[in-house]
């Protein structure tokens, strides 16, 4: 059976209980979650099975260690122990000292196999090896609780499995930094609003409600589609995917929902509907603000009955579907204009969620960025990094594209830069100045703040009461309550 952590081999006395380090206990074998402390003499060769001690030890001239440990077994001299209770900084720094002694190599450092060379994931055990990437102590991070909750889940009672799920999400959310070991690069984050973003998507995969997803263009919103559908009970079926403002009016009534033979002229054959095809799966209705009217009553009217009619028949078939539908609109003006069916959006918006522009998440424009580079990197088996001058370039630039803009900037600085240091003007970008015209590069920042201030000013003199304010700030009730939302202000509105 694989290990659950890599473990490496040292020589490290240690002392138990805040007792002097005595030579006659080192620690022979070390890895993330326990070691073999060996003995020397008898005087150390009582320690008792299952009890809980206090182990001190010193990594490096400057990092003492100090935590919780259990005795698990005792054999070949010495004993086994469990780390009990090992905090998050404590991990940081136990990690760096194992990974700095870890290299690609043959061997797996988890189940033990061999190879005729270096790889980045093992056949056998399914460990990813590759222990000098940046993201690898956060993808061991979430593998290694995977793998512990799966070993006793079995055991665990319907009650237990709740809390469980519950604490998991709350850790999960809470964690410095989200990385899926098996989603797209665009799906990165580290920022808060991408944290609720993850949480969101864990929270509403287990249910079978409509979704809707709203943000600008590149912000990742099919994306989350997909990864709601591979989280949720529906993974095995079929993902669909149709982009409603890509497709002809006069189209994109058959796409969705078929037709018969004969239905239109060229209509030489019957066909199978997206709807139908993804019976038992997914569909994405991206753009669903492009949609026409007359189709979004029978879009409405499938929400209710989930029956779908192919254009000619006179015949109604059921299927089950989970309907995720996205926009970079702002549907509640598209209501207002008359362009938009409310009841649609009430049906589509049983849970909401919104995709954070990428100039509004921080220092998730470098770790992005840094994230491609290297994956573009290993595609062509070389290495570039960014100059100084880049990475200040890159944290300015507003990336009105999004993550889409990052992709292609620097696919195009991967070409055209035959340097290994990446300079902004290989990724088309200005050097950051300084004084009034750095202020210039992040207008965007600071005109967000400028609202929000607004916005609450106004609340203030309005004693909380939306309905009074809003036409003070010259919006709708319904488009204040959106903006209280986004701006992360939504508890003013009481």
């Amino acid at each position: 059976m694989p290990r659950l952590s890599p473990r490496i081999k040292v020589a490290i006395p240690v002392s138990i209980d805040k007792k002097p380090a005595a030579s006659d206990l080192v620690i022979t074998d070390l890895g993330m979650n326990g070691a073999f402390i060996k003995t020397k003499s008898a005087a150390h060769g009582n320690l008792e099975l299952n009890k809980s001690i206090l182990l001190n030890y010193r990594l490096r001239a400057q990092e003492n260690m100090t935590h919780l440990v259990k005795v698990i077994r005792e054999e070949r001299g010495g004993y086994a122990i469990d780390f009990c209770i090992i905090n998050q900084s404590s991990r940081n720094k136990l990690w760096d000292f194992i990974s700095s002694r870890l290299s690609n190599r043959a061997t797996c450092l988890f189940c033990g196999s061999v190879s005729n060379g270096p790889r980045e994931i093992c056949r056998k055990c399914g460990w990813k090896q590759d222990f000098d990437s940046q993201a690898y102590f956060n993808y061991y991070e979430h593998r290694h609780l995977m793998l512990r909750v799966n070993s006793i889940i079995p055991k665990l009672t319907c009650e237990q499995l709740c809390r469980t799920y519950e604490y998991l999400d709350q850790l999960t959310s809470d964690a410095p930094a989200a990385f899926s070991e098996d989603a797209d690069g665009e799906f990165v984050g580290t920022c808060p609003s991408m944290l609720e973003v993850f949480s969101q998507i864990r929270k509403v995969a287990t249910t079978d409600i409509s979704v809707l997803l709203l943000g600008e263009s590149g912000t990742g919103k099919e994306l989350t589609a997909q990864a709601i559908h591979e989280k949720s009970a529906r993974k095995n079926a079929p993902f669909v995917a149709i982009n409603c403002g890509a497709i002809p009016e006069n189209l994109l009534e058959s796409e969705l929902f078929g037709h018969e033979k004969g239905a239109f002229t060229g209509a030489h054959a019957s066909t199978t509907g997206k709807l139908e095809y993804a019976d038992g799966g997914t569909i994405f209705l991206d753009e669903i603000g492009e949609m026409p009217m007359a189709l979004q009553v029978k879009l409405l009217r499938f929400l209710q009955d989930r029956k779908i009619e192919k254009v000619g028949s006179v015949t109604a078939k059921k299927v089950d579907v989970r309907l995720i539908a996205a926009t970079n609109r702002d549907i509640v003006a598209l209501i207002e204009e008359g362009k938009f069916r409310k009841d649609l959006y009430y049906r589509l918006n049983e849970f909401g969620i919104n995709l954070p522009p990428l100039r509004e998440r921080g220092d998730d424009k470098i770790v992005l960025a840094r994230f491609f580079l290297n994956k573009f990197c290993r595609e062509q088996c070389t290495t570039k990094t960014f100059t100084s001058e880049a990475v200040e370039a890159i944290n300015a630039y507003d990336w009105p594209g999004n993550v889409r803009e990052i992709i292609n900037k620097i696919k195009r600085a991967m070409v055209i830069h035959n340097d290994s240091a990446i300079t902004p003007a290989a990724l088309d970008l200005e050097i950051p100045k300084t004084g009034k015209v750095a202020v210039a590069v992040r207008r965007s920042e600071a005109l967000v703040q400028l609202e929000k201030d607004l916005i609450v000013a106004t609340l203030d003199s309005c004693g909380q009461n939306v309905s009074a304010a809003a036409p003070l700030l010259g919006v709708t009730r319904q488009t204040l309550h959106r903006r209280l939302k986004q701006l992360g202000l939504r508890n003013m509105s009481g």
